[in-house]
């Protein structure tokens, strides 16, 4: 039973290999045969580790492959446990979906096999990341991520911004994956190996005195992969890929792995005030940032963007607060209503002959009606509306946080601002698409494609239901984890009236978000009341700018960075190593040249230079004896 987590973790790895060798053989209809089928049973053997774990009380399931290095031993191995389950069915089951999607959205395209080749090994390099049974493997799954979502985001190369977008992501996680790969290197010198289960029980008998600091450099990788302030100007622009790619990357993949990993290695961070107090701090400010932001972009896929962003900030306010189990709640959650948000926008984007500006939609609700009501059940949920799944999730971190006390209750407070701008910023998102009157003829804009619809509405079934996994009333979620945090010290939830009044709270800061979105979008109170809002031009030129992150970052570390390195060309490359250089081999050419004089071809010359030292090696002798001894 245990090989089957090999099989987990190929099956995408070999079909986009063989998608590779065969491209030239290939057409969409066998593509399509080949890659959904292998999905399907990817799925399936998911389906049933998972049912196994289960059946068996979550106990980890272990599997090596192979000894990578005998001294200190390291061992290619993989571990399969209730949060590496989670995140195993997660994957698995969401790339089908999206496969079934892109299907419909990639048809005609001329690079088309090759973008399920690039997609089975995004999926594959996510499964080796989450099933490691160590750092090493880990790590490899990690950069394997970086690379995948590169060749995704800058498929359509041939654009020049999505070119830059590729490198722009490739280049900020080189940055945090730089900070992860030290803290590697430090757990291997501490600790002697670089397998979980040793390290974790280690920890737990005696912390290390450079504990925070490790943590500290773990951190700075998870911020690149999940997109933390400041590395997380990447993800808006990665939407230069493939709108099912980008539901990928922001659902279940490559923004979750961060989150992932912090939770993997909660055992150490439990112990670590500083690196809990960075994580929250971080977390709240990107939360704010990103909702802040979301609010006045035009773009239908950088709302989206952003969103997940601020939704990922939620993810580590959970984990420096010590809620893990609220945080992989987040991400179940998330995956479904983000995957479904975005394939929705696909949907609307194919539709409009790739119009991605939503100020020139409007009215679809008619055109559109089943893209509407699925892309308004991801809405709700988003917005932390009950009984959808965001409200639990969403409602779980900010109970858990204000459980804490103290400090805590200000994080809270904050966190609760977040929620709010989240329902208003994705309130107006929907509103603009699908309310408000449009300005330009829609007349031949009709329902997208059944390939696209039917995993609209499956998401949408999830999206209502999913959320029921953990409750108040019913711990599954904390069940399946149970064993991973066997050892770890969880923040629970408060109880009774306390988590009534905190569930009204959320619930009320939703609906008061929606609320307001429909008044200033569609009924249009500002213009109505003839409101006069002081700054408010500065203030959505602010939002729109993202407050200028970006162009600081441009100016600092872009062009500052050029400059710097320009005349640390000229006056150390250039003048200083090169004048080095050049200086002593002109020395030595024009002392060659003088001794070349010498060599004249004449036997006279020669008899008289052979006496001339042999005079002067006499004297030598006749001088100091001793220097000839």
């Amino acid at each position: 039973m245990d090989i089957l987590i090999l099989a987990v973790v190929a099956l995408p790895l070999l079909t986009a290999l063989f998608l590779k060798v065969a491209s030239k053989f290939l057409n969409e209809l066998l593509t399509n045969f080949i890659t959904i089928n292998a999905a399907l049973l990817s799925v399936g053997v998911s389906f049933l580790m998972f049912g196994y774990l289960f059946l068996d009380k979550f106990k980890p399931i272990k599997f090596e492959l192979f000894e990578w290095y005998p001294s200190p031993q390291i061992i290619f191995e993989f571990y399969l446990d209730g949060l590496s389950g989670v995140m195993m069915v997660l994957i698995s089951g969401l790339s089908l979906v999206i496969q079934l999607f892109s299907t419909s959205y990639m048809s005609k395209d001329e690079k088309y096999t090759k973008y399920f080749e690039y997609f089975n090994f995004f999926v594959f390099s996510m499964l080796l990341l989450v099933l490691s049974g160590n750092f090493l493997v880990m790590f490899f799954g990690w950069e394997l991520v970086g690379l995948s979502s590169y060749l995704l985001i800058s498929f359509w190369y041939e654009k020049n911004s999505a070119a830059k977008a590729g490198n722009k992501a490739f280049i900020l996680n080189r940055i945090g994956d730089f900070g992860f790969l030290i803290g590697l290197m430090m757990i291997l010198n501490y600790f002697e190996t670089f397998n979980f289960v040793d390290i974790f029980d280690s920890v737990l008998i005696k912390q290390p005195s450079n504990l925070d600091l490790i943590i500290l450099f773990l951190l700075l990788g998870a911020f690149g992969k999940s997109a933390q302030f400041p590395l997380f100007s990447w993800l808006p622009d990665a939407m230069e890929g493939p709108t099912p790619a980008s539901a990928l990357i922001h659902a279940a993949t490559m923004v979750t792995a961060g989150v992932f990993m912090l939770v993997r290695v909660s055992p150490m961070l439990q112990f670590s005030e500083l690196a809990s107090l960075t994580i929250i701090g971080f977390g709240l400010l990107t939360a704010l940032i990103a909702a802040f932001a979301a609010i006045n972009q035009d773009d239908i896929k950088k709302v989206l963007a952003y969103s997940t962003i601020s939704q990922l900030g939620f993810m580590f306010i959970a984990i420096g607060a010590g809620a893990y189990v609220a945080a992989i709640f987040h991400l179940v959650t998330h995956a479904f209503f983000k995957a479904l948000l975005f394939l929705g926008a696909g949907a609307v984007i194919h539709e409009m002959h790739h119009e991605q500006n939503i100020h020139k939609m409007g009215g679809l609700r008619k055109k559109m009606p089943i893209t509407a009501a699925m892309m308004g059940i991801g809405t709700l949920a988003i917005s932390g509306i009950p009984p959808l799944a965001g409200f639990w999730s969403k409602d779980e971190i900010l109970a858990s946080v204000f459980s804490k006390g103290g400090i805590y209750y200000g994080f809270w407070a904050l966190s609760l601002l977040a929620a709010f701008m989240t329902a208003f910023y994705m309130g107006r998102h929907w509103l603009l698409i699908f309310v408000k009157e449009p300005k330009n003829n829609l007349e031949s804009i009709h329902e997208a494609p059944k390939n696209m619809t039917r995993p609209l509405i499956l998401l949408g079934i999830f999206t209502i239901f999913i959320g029921f996994i953990n409750t108040p009333f019913f711990h599954g979620l904390e069940k399946v984890l149970e064993e991973t945090l066997h050892h770890v010290e969880v923040t629970h939830l408060p109880k009774g009236l306390t988590l009534a009044v905190l569930a009204v709270l959320s619930i009320g800061a939703g609906f008061t978000g929606l609320a307001l979105a429909y008044l200033i979008y569609i009924f249009d109170i500002i213009s109505y009341f003839k409101l006069k809002i002081p700054f408010i031009n500065e203030i959505k030129n602010l939002s729109k700018n993202v407050i200028f992150i970006n162009d600081v970052g441009n100016i600092v570390f872009v062009k500052g960075l050029k400059s710097v390195s320009r005349r640390v060309a000229v006056t150390v490359d250039a003048m200083t190593i090169d004048g080095i250089v050049n200086g002593i081999s002109k020395y030595f050419l024009k002392s060659s040249k003088q001794l070349s004089y010498t060599q004249t071809g004449l036997v006279r010359n020669y008899v008289v230079y052979f006496g001339l030292f042999t005079l002067i090696l006499v004297l030598i002798f006749l001088i100091s004896p001793e220097v000839l001894a």
